[in-house]
């Protein structure tokens, strides 16, 4: 276990200069709440109002000693929050960032490169402080687990587990993976289940498309592109095809959806479901590509669900009933 802590601390050298010597931490407190996590040190010396990840982000977390008996927290970042990490951190490179937790600043290590691997390390020169440190986080991420499996049973091999062993099964189990599973088996009509034999037609009227926006200096105005011939039959299509809809999920307008082809997509899908939010409110306040796929993911659960609701039969009832009353 030291020789393992030892090596991590040499390789998280590499990614963070701590302080060096015991003193005050130079962020400030602002007094406000704050979830427990990591948070950026902006220069005026407070904390960023937003969290760069929190603890149901964590998918791995040990409690070790080195060989001065110096505890040390070290900690693995969920899969889907790695670039999120990743660029959050190049953010910081020469500055400094803080993990928070009850409201208190624990460590305020200084940034030295863009970590890709997803890794960290919490210390402290109070190192007593992380024992009941860990407890918390380890406590906190097995809350938030409690809250998504709420009303399910526990597997009886569960209970046969030590309390360390459970600690570590819930650590390991990825917060965002599981309410995903979750919101598949008990919201079954907020997902779409399809079957396309042959996209050859979508995929030719997708290449016309893409190579139509290609167009230099066509235009500034997404009104004007809906105009084109090459628009008109790929949105004609899809409506009289939905099971497509969920290629054009996958295709190259959502490739960067905070431009022209948010507004192209919202048309498509706003004018045949009125009823369906739209997709640039989902993502217009996310500033990095996980937090976007996860606010798109939320955005298709409600287009599923609107395309769930048009093919059910007791809707098709209302609408054969609706048509012969005056």
């Amino acid at each position: 276990m030291k020789t393992n802590i030892i090596l991590f601390s040499l390789i998280s050298l590499l990614f963070f200069s701590p302080r060096m010597k015991a003193q005050p931490n130079t962020a400030k407190h602002d007094f406000t709440h704050k979830e427990n996590g990591w948070y950026h040190v902006l220069s005026t010396g407070s904390l960023s109002s937003k969290p760069i990840i929190t603890v149901k982000d964590f998918v791995g977390l040990k409690l070790e000693k080195d060989y001065f008996g110096k505890y040390a927290i070290s900690g693995q970042i969920s899969k889907h929050k790695l670039n999120k990490w990743a660029d959050e951190t190049e953010k910081s490179i020469g500055k400094k960032i803080a993990f928070v937790f009850n409201d208190s600043i624990i460590t305020v290590p200084q940034v030295n490169c863009r970590i890709e691997s997803g890794t960290f390390m919490i210390t402290s020169f109070s190192d007593q402080k992380l024992l009941e440190i860990y407890k918390g986080i380890m406590r906190e991420k097995s809350e938030s687990l409690e809250v998504v499996f709420n009303g399910w049973e526990k597997d009886s091999l569960y209970y046969e587990l030590s309390p360390e062993q459970r600690d570590s099964v819930r650590m390991n189990i990825d917060y965002w993976e599981a309410k995903a599973w979750i919101d598949l088996i008990s919201k079954p009509e907020e997902h779409y289940w399809y079957s396309i034999q042959d996209s050859t037609e979508y995929k030719k009227l997708e290449k016309a498309l893409k190579e139509e926006l290609k167009k230099p200096n066509f235009s500034s105005r997404a009104t004007d592109y809906m105009k084109s011939d090459a628009y008109k039959a790929y949105k004609q299509y899809l409506h009289k095809n939905k099971d497509y809809i969920n290629l054009m999920f996958q295709g190259f307008l959502f490739n960067n959806l905070k431009g022209l082809n948010g507004y192209l997509v919202d048309d498509i899908i706003q004018s045949k479901y009125p009823y369906a939010p739209s997709i640039r409110s989902y993502i217009e306040k996310t500033n990095n590509v996980d937090d976007e796929k996860l606010a798109v993911y939320e955005w298709q659960r409600k287009v599923w669900y609107q395309m769930n609701k048009e093919k059910s039969p007791r809707n098709k009832y209302k609408k054969r009933y609706r048509s012969v009353t005056p």
